[in-house]
C-alpha cells in the first residue's frame, strides 16, 4: 500500500508535489492592528480590548418620556476609521435581541428612542472592520434597565426573567448575519442638533453568509458547551470552536437561522437571549 502511494506521488508533476505556503497580503502591514486582515477576531493582539456601558447604569430606572442616553467606553481597541474611507473597526449594539446597529464613533453619546415601558437589555460587542466578532474576555458588555416605573412582586420578576439574562450564567449573543432593520419606531442617533441616525450594518455581498457570535461565561469544546445551528429547518453539525461559521448552504435568497447554546450534556442552557431566531437575505 505504501509503495503504491509512493508510486502515485512520484508520477505527479514536480509542481503538484511542491508545498505551496499560504499567500500573505502583499505590501507593508497596516498602521493599526485593528485594520490588519491577517489578524482574526481571536488574535492575542486584541486580548486587552474592552467595552463597557458608561450609560445607562446597570439596573437603572429611566423616564418613559425621554430617550435612552447611551455612552460606550472602549479601551484597548480603536473604533472608527484612521482616515476617511479606511477600514472601520466598530461595535455592534444589540437592543433587546433585535438585529444589531453599527457604532463607529464612541466619542459622543447616542440617543435611543422607541422603547416601550418595561425591562430592556443593551449589549455591545466589539467587531473587526468586516463585522467579525472580537473574541476577547472583555470585548462584550451589557446593561439592564427599566423604562418607566418598575413592576413589583411576581409580575416584575417574571418580566425581568424574560428580558434579562443572568450575568453569572453563560450568555450567547447573536451578531451575524445581521438580518432586517430594527422594528419600526426604534431609532438610534448621535446626540446633537445635526446628528445622523445610526444605520444597521450591511452583510458583505457576494459571499456565503457568515454566522458569528459572542459567548460570555462559557467555553465551546467537545466536552464543554456547544452551539446548535438550525438553518432553514436543517440542523448543522454542533459547533465546538468559537470562530466564525460560514453558512455554505445559504444560497441567494431568504433564510431563517436559529441558534441555541447547549451544555456538555446536550441540554439547552437556560438564560434569556440564549436562543435567537433570525431571518436574513443572502445575496
Amino acid at each position: 500500500m505504501k509503495l503504491a502511494l509512493l508510486a502515485i506521488l512520484l508520477a505527479l508533476p514536480a509542481q503538484a508535489r511542491r508545498h505551496h505556503p499560504r499567500r500573505r497580503p502583499a505590501g507593508p502591514p497596516p498602521a493599526r492592528v485593528e485594520d490588519d486582515p491577517r489578524k482574526k477576531g481571536d488574535s492575542p493582539a486584541f486580548a486587552k480590548a474592552a467595552v463597557k456601558f458608561a450609560s445607562p447604569a446597570e439596573l437603572s430606572q429611566l423616564e418613559e418620556s425621554a430617550p435612552v442616553r447611551i455612552e460606550l467606553a472602549v479601551t484597548g481597541y480603536a473604533v472608527g476609521a484612521l482616515q476617511p474611507g479606511g477600514p472601520l473597526p466598530h461595535a455592534h449594539l444589540i437592543v433587546d435581541n433585535e438585529p444589531a446597529l453599527e457604532i463607529d464613533d464612541v466619542s459622543q453619546p447616542l440617543l435611543l428612542k422607541g422603547l416601550a415601558r418595561g425591562p430592556h437589555l443593551l449589549r455591545a460587542v466589539l467587531c473587526r472592520p468586516w463585522h467579525e466578532v472580537v473574541k476577547a474576555p472583555r470585548a462584550f458588555a451589557m446593561a439592564r434597565f427599566w423604562i418607566g416605573p418598575t413592576l413589583t412582586g411576581k409580575s416584575g420578576k417574571a418580566a425581568e426573567y424574560v428580558a434579562w439574562p443572568d450575568p453569572k450564567k453563560p450568555i450567547l449573543t447573536y451578531v451575524l448575519p445581521v438580518g432586517p432593520a430594527p422594528p419600526a419606531g426604534l431609532s438610534l442617533a448621535r446626540e446633537g442638533a445635526n446628528a445622523a441616525e445610526v444605520e444597521p450594518p450591511a452583510d458583505p455581498p457576494g459571499e456565503r453568509p457568515v454566522l458569528d457570535f459572542y459567548l460570555a461565561n462559557g467555553r465551546l469544546a467537545r466536552r464543554g458547551d456547544k452551539l446548535r445551528i438550525v438553518l432553514d429547518r436543517r440542523e448543522l453539525p454542533l459547533i465546538v470552536e468559537w470562530k466564525p461559521q460560514r453558512l455554505r448552504r445559504a444560497h441567494a435568497g431568504t433564510h431563517k437561522v436559529t441558534i441555541d447554546l447547549l451544555n456538555r450534556r446536550g441540554l439547552k442552557v437556560k438564560n434569556a437571549v440564549n436562543r435567537t431566531d433570525r431571518v436574513f437575505v443572502a445575496r
